[in-house]
């Protein structure tokens, strides 16, 4: 059996998954500011803030921060210190050096997964709810949960990218260039 197919349609679901937490991301950002300043308007403009608009706009930034977390994961464009790579030369030892860091990544988001997982099922048992709206607090905590579930996820595939190439490196031939 050929992985072709199997590869074919983990591509396409990524590629979903990718135009859609853009999307999700976009409109929050957009929906953040929006009710911000409407909020502003109202509270100090027309002395009528509007009640739950701060609720509001901290489920969407919480929302949006995991959204982008998970972003920055599966693009490889977390914040990162790169010092290695002033003192490592060797591009199969920076490509080592990836994998590890990669490694790192995974066992943290791990343990991530399973606090944020732990403490979503507990939210999601005690029924708790917002103090304003009355929302179920499950709703924000559990984009926690959803934001460690797929950082692991990513974090595995870029994983198994460096290693795969780390372990297939060769040498390029010194008259090509890359």
């Amino acid at each position: 059996m050929s992985m072709k197919p199997v590869l074919n349609t983990f591509g396409a679901v990524d590629r979903i998954l990718t135009h859609g937490f853009s999307f999700l991301i976009v409109l929050g950002g957009t929906l953040m500011t929006l009710t911000v300043v409407v909020q502003v308007l109202l509270r100090y403009v027309f002395k009528q803030p509007l009640f739950g608009l701060e609720e509001f706009s901290r489920l969407v930034a919480i929302w949006i921060y995991f959204l982008g977390a998970i972003f920055s994961t599966k693009t490889d464009n977390h914040v990162q210190g790169d010092v290695a790579n002033k003192y490592i030369k060797g591009e199969r030892a920076r490509i080592i050096l990836r994998a590890i860091v990669w490694t790192l990544s995974l066992l943290t988001c791990l343990l991530f997964l399973y606090h944020s997982g732990t403490y979503s099922w507990w939210i999601y048992g005690t029924g708790e709810r917002t103090t304003g709206l009355w929302w179920p607090r499950i709703i924000s905590v559990g984009s926690m949960f959803f934001g460690a579930f797929f950082m692991t996820l990513y974090s595995l595939a870029n994983l198994i990218k460096y290693a795969a190439v780390a372990i297939n490196y060769q040498k390029p031939d010194k008259g090509v260039l890359p």
